[in-house]
This record gives structure tokens, C-alpha cells and sequence, in this order.
């Protein structure tokens, strides 16, 4: 079987999934442009994609000539970027299997209710041609119901890093390294959790990567505090900050998914986000807290969270174990062959997302 995948750009949070879907289908990515330039400067790269056929900035014949073969068409951004968006009216036109992967839409606000309209307008005019859809967090599935696509065609989906091989590390301390991984500006409500470690007497445990429009803000926060503020690191670095941190903390007012709780779950690190974040849909158990951004209370969970930590070895190859067994490239590519068999009709069960069957079962 032939799968096109159609995206703005290569990413690194798909190549894992993608080489190991190409072990058994014929995989062919199509990108408008390799990495773009603020990505590299944040230290983004092209990992290996193995056998999958990676095609970047095709002309408009090639596109035709993409949109008539015997594929399976899954676009990103079908209404966002110029070559997914054109590919995506190219294929249906053939009567081709089209999917939409798409992380949740922002819907507050006059913007939000605009771009709620916009959806609702795309489903209107296109939801007959989307055999599928592949969509991130419990937010996600929201707002594609809420929009009118049917459930039935919705699946849970995720962003799957490389895997790294990063010793587990038992903190021999009473001092818990706290860690921030992220663009430093409001939507990552970054200056929150500097309020809230301040109070709890953690700031001087806390270290910051990330770069943003807030950095003068951030700067201000810490003085006169031993928070260490790391700016940019390379992506390739990051893994080993992240395992030997005790807990990693996504404050986010709004992130679609948040890869970096599945990056540190993969270091055996543990983790507390905000429910607004598609990736808290992870953290159960020793796994780690969500807390609520309308409820304001991540500082009373981040202090009950401390009361636990830091966690021996046992414990942190647990969380590593149930990350490579569930939210893996691997996992991910025989999860996404269910979800086709189901489309084609050839199961009697509907699939669930790996990271979700522990869920559903409680």
C-alpha cells in the first residue's frame, strides 16, 4: 500500500513514525520546504527516514502526477499551507482515500469564533471527500465533532520522537531539578511558573531552555535567583538536560500537543502540564499531574507533586518502558495500520490510540 504524507515542512516529530511505517508500505513524504530557517536556529534537523521517499518543493505537474497514483493521501494544513491545500483539492478530485491530520484549533476570542466559522465552512463544503482524520488530544477530537465531522472518522493521534538511549539517572540529592522546555512567551506562560516557584522556594532548581519575545521579562523574574536560564541548546543535547531532571513543567496556556512531555516520558522523566495541552492526555499514575489553566492551580499541584518526587530507577525505567512501548515509532506505525484497516472496513473493533487503552480501561 502507498501512503503520501503532505506537509509544510520535515519534521522530526513524524520521521520515527514514517520509517517505520516504510518498513512494510511504500511511504512518500512531500514537503514545501525542508526545515524552515527559525526551526534550524532552534536546533531542528532532519533525522533518517530510512526508505521513505521524501520530496520537497515539487512543481505543479508533480503534484498532479503525486495526486493520480494509487495512494492513500494523509495532508497536514489542507487549508493552511499552499502545496498540502493543493494536493488536497488534486485528490479528492480522483476519488482518492484523503485524510487531515490537524492539531486542535484555537476557538476563543472573535479570532477563535471566526476560525471556528472557518472550519465549519470546510466541513460544509469538504467533509464528503475525508475518509479520516487524525487529530491531537482530547481537544482535538473536540473541536472536530463540534464542528460537525462525525465521530466515527476521528482518530486519536500523536507527534512520536526518535528514541534516544539516555541512562536513567537516580537523583542522590534533596534538591529537585525542575525543567522548562519551550518558546518564551505567554502562550507557554512561562512567567506563571516562575511566580509559582518563587513561592514554593523551587526557582533556584528550576532550569529554562527556550528562546522568545519575553526574554527581558524572564531576565527580570530571576534576578537575583540561581534559576539557570540556558537560552537555546541544541536539539541533539536536550535529551540528556531532560534526564537528568526530576520533573519537566509545560505551563501552557494553549499547545496543540507539546512534544516535549513525550521527549522527557522517553527519558523516564516524569512530568506536570496544563489540561490545555493535547500531550496531558499522557500523564496518569507515576507518569506525572495535569493541573487546569481556568482553575489556576498549578502551584497547588506542582507542591503535592514534590511530595513524591525525586523517583528512584525503578520507577523512571517504568515511565521510559511505557513510552517506547506506547507512544513509540514504532507503536505508532502499527497503530496507524489499524486505523486504516478500520477505514477500509476490515475490522470489527474499532482501534484505540496505545497511550489511551489504560485510560479507557479505568
Amino acid at each position: 500500500m502507498t501512503f503520501i504524507f503532505w506537509q509544510n515542512m520535515i519534521s522530526m516529530y513524524q520521521s520515527s513514525f514514517l520509517r517505520n511505517l516504510a518498513e512494510t508500505h511504500n511511504v512518500i513524504l512531500v514537503t514545501e520546504s525542508e526545515i524552515e530557517p527559525l526551526r534550524i536556529k532552534h536546533g531542528f534537523y532532519i533525522p533518517d527516514h530510512g526508505k521513505v521517499q521524501i520530496i520537497v518543493s515539487p512543481n505543479k505537474d508533480e503534484i498532479s502526477k503525486l495526486c493520480k497514483m494509487d495512494a492513500i493521501h494523509i495532508v497536514s494544513g489542507a487549508h493552511v499551507y499552499k502545496i498540502p491545500h493543493k494536493a488536497f483539492k488534486l485528490a479528492i478530485k480522483t476519488n482518492a482515500i484523503v485524510a487531515i491530520f490537524s492539531e486542535p484549533f484555537k476557538c476563543m476570542g472573535v479570532k477563535g469564533k471566526l476560525r471556528f466559522l472557518k472550519y465549519w465552512l470546510f466541513r460544509i463544503r469538504y467533509s464528503k471527500h475525508v475518509s479520516f482524520i487524525l487529530t491531537t488530544g482530547e481537544r482535538g477530537r473536540w473541536c472536530f465533532e463540534s464542528v460537525g465531522f462525525s465521530r466515527s472518522i476521528i482518530y486519536d493521534w500523536a507527534y512520536f520522537t526518535e528514541t534516544h538511549t539516555i541512562a536513567i539517572r537516580e537523583n542522590q540529592t534533596k534538591d529537585i531539578k525542575l525543567l522548562f522546555i519551550g518558546s518564551i512567551d505567554t502562550r507557554k506562560n512561562i512567567l506563571r511558573l516562575i511566580s509559582v516557584c518563587k513561592k514554593l522556594e523551587c526557582i533556584d532548581n528550576l532550569n529554562i531552555i527556550g528562546t522568545g519575545p519575553l526574554e527581558n521579562q524572564l531576565q527580570q523574574a530571576i534576578r537575583n535567583t540561581n534559576c539557570n536560564y540556558l537560552d537555546k541548546v541544541p536539539n541533539q543535547e536536550i535529551h540528556k538536560i531532560i534526564g537528568d531532571s526530576d520533573v519537566l513543567i509545560l505551563p501552557s496556556i494553549y499547545d496543540g500537543w507539546g512534544v516535549v512531555v513525550s521527549e522527557a516520558l522517553m527519558c523516564g522523566t516524569p512530568v506536570i502540564a496544563s489540561s490545555n495541552c493535547g500531550s496531558s492526555v499522557l500523564l496518569q499514575g507515576i507518569r506525572g499531574r495535569v493541573f487546569s489553566i481556568e482553575e489556576d492551580n498549578l502551584e497547588e499541584v506542582l507542591q503535592d507533586f514534590l511530595t513524591v518526587l525525586p523517583y528512584d530507577a525503578g520507577k523512571r525505567e517504568e515511565i521510559k518502558h511505557w513510552a517506547l512501548q506506547n507512544i513509540s515509532g514504532e507503536t505508532a506505525a502499527r497503530y496507524f495500520d489499524e486505523i486504516i484497516s478500520d477505514v477500509m472496513g476490515n475490522t470489527t473493533q474499532r482501534p484505540v490510540a496505545p497511550w489511551l487503552i489504560e485510560k479507557e480501561a479505568n
